[in-house]
């Protein structure tokens, strides 16, 4: 695992969401957006408080909605912590 994506990995579950993978995007439209999925977790309406509480938008640098996750499927594509973007030194 990329030492991004295992750093955001361990971010999110500090701060209570745990998800199966992460995935920094790094080249096309998408650059610069995490992808966040959890298989068994829902979207729900806490989980977009608490992603909006943790600093993250969604994909246009946007506020999220109910129909930002994948036919309410945790599986979304977010924006923030660019901090995290770079490979730690380790």
């Amino acid at each position: 695992m990329l030492p991004q994506n295992k750093n955001m990995t361990e971010f999110l579950k500090k701060n209570g969401i745990i998800t199966t993978k992460v995935k920094l995007i790094t080249t096309g439209s998408m650059k610069g957006c995490w992808s966040l999925y959890g298989k068994d977790q829902k979207w729900t309406k806490e989980l977009i408080v608490k992603l909006t509480e943790l600093g993250f938008r969604n994909f246009q640098n946007r506020p999220f909605t109910e129909w930002s996750g994948n036919g309410g499927m945790f599986s979304v594509f977010v924006r923030g912590h660019e901090e995290m973007m770079q490979p730690c030194q380790e």
